[in-house]
């Protein structure tokens, strides 16, 4: 199963939950190297250069990169909740998640709120906008950032962080930025909390799941 699944689907009373996109990671790495090695192979199946090789080496390059990436985001986020608290583990630079990892180790009256906003990025000129839910984990030992298209079912998940600590569920805004900078500078700023009808109903929702057996 994909997505943000339990690590040990058995889970005991007292035990830890602990879950993380292992499946996922594993599966969007190999597809990555298997780009790459197919670019590797290039010179031997389509000879010399050309058009045509450049044609299929730039999607491939492109591919094994972001499959990479990805792949590493995927297996380096685990988050695991405990009875006394919260263990977060994720890529300390979301936009382009390299080493090192992130780890903060917080008790439940150390996690302020759970935040959640959309981001809307734009490919250059193009008339497109691609929306990733992003959701930030605020602590007294700082802020962590969950987001993405690998991490799927995370919302459930935090959902109940936030229902443990007893912190309040914050809806931003949604933020546009530019895809490129993005990548060079890191993602917009936190701002203040959005208080339109959407996001208030939003809130309501999240409390009324928080609140299901």
């Amino acid at each position: 199963m994909f997505g943000v699944v339990p690590v040990h689907p058995h889970f005991r009373p007292g035990a830890a939950e602990v879950y993380g996109a292992r499946a996922l990671g594993s599966v969007v790495a190999a597809l990555g190297i298997a780009s790459l090695l197919l670019l590797a192979a290039m010179p031997e199946l389509l000879g010399s250069g050309g058009l045509s090789a450049a044609l299929i080496g730039l999607p491939l390059a492109l591919a094994g990169l972001v499959g990479l990436l990805v792949g590493y985001a995927a297996l380096s986020t685990r988050l695991e909740v405990t009875q006394a608290g919260l263990v977060v583990e994720a890529p300390s630079w979301r936009a382009v998640p390299m080493p090192p990892v992130q780890k903060i180790d917080v008790a439940w009256h150390e996690v302020r709120a759970v935040r959640h906003r959309t981001e809307l990025y734009r490919l250059g000129p193009l008339p497109i906008r691609l929306p990733l839910e992003v959701f930030a984990i605020e602590t007294a030992r700082g802020r962590v950032v969950l987001g993405g298209y690998f991490l799927w079912e995370l919302e459930p998940v935090l959902i109940e962080v936030a229902h443990r600590a007893d912190c309040p569920w914050r809806e931003d805004g949604a933020v546009e930025a530019s895809l490129l900078h993005t990548l060079r500078s890191g993602p917009p700023a936190w701002g203040t909390p959005d208080s339109s009808p959407e996001a208030v109903d939003r809130i309501r929702r999240v409390a009324r799941l928080a609140r299901r057996p």
